[in-house]
């Protein structure tokens, strides 16, 4: 069974604060650019069946207004490997322990991490800003390397 995994970067956050960076949320600017990218993603013609994000509070905002548009009724699941500094190698080790291995599911994470493993999945090192998706499509098991780079969308 094919697998999509559409690797979305958070929207824009506030600034790191007292509370520091865990804490940080969204933006207006941020909350409206990710539920036009929500909007998009609905529209893109296949409904993810799982919403994986980063802890941090920036990643589960984003999360929470994608999967009201594109995933409704889906729970989102925290997922640690997604966190800034993470080895985007353990992503998919997490996935699978999971029983992600065919459908379509959303990952919300942050930079470096989520354009490096956009990078180790395709081969692709293109600009990953905030609030932007892109789908890596599968034909068999994922794998480094082994993805394909088919969609990007922005709000």
């Amino acid at each position: 069974m094919p697998l999509i995994l559409d690797l979305i970067r958070h929207g824009e956050a506030e600034q790191t604060g007292q509370s520091g960076d865990r804490s940080r949320h969204l933006t207006q600017e941020g909350e409206q650019a990710v539920g036009a990218l929500g909007q998009r993603l609905a529209g893109a013609g296949s409904v993810p069946g799982r919403v994986f994000s980063s802890p941090l509070e920036r990643a589960l905002e984003t999360a929470r207004i994608v999967a009201h548009t594109a995933a409704p009724g889906v729970e989102i699941e925290a997922l640690e490997e997604l966190v800034p500094d993470a080895d985007p190698a353990l992503v998919l080790e997490a996935l699978e322990s999971r029983g992600v291995t065919g459908g379509h599911a959303v990952l919300v994470g942050h930079m470096p991490q989520i354009g490096n493993l956009h990078m180790m999945l395709t081969g692709d090192e293109s600009p990953f800003p905030v609030a932007t998706l892109r789908r890596v499509l599968f034909t068999e098991r994922a794998q480094a390397g082994r993805g394909r780079a088919v969609l990007m969308l922005r709000p």
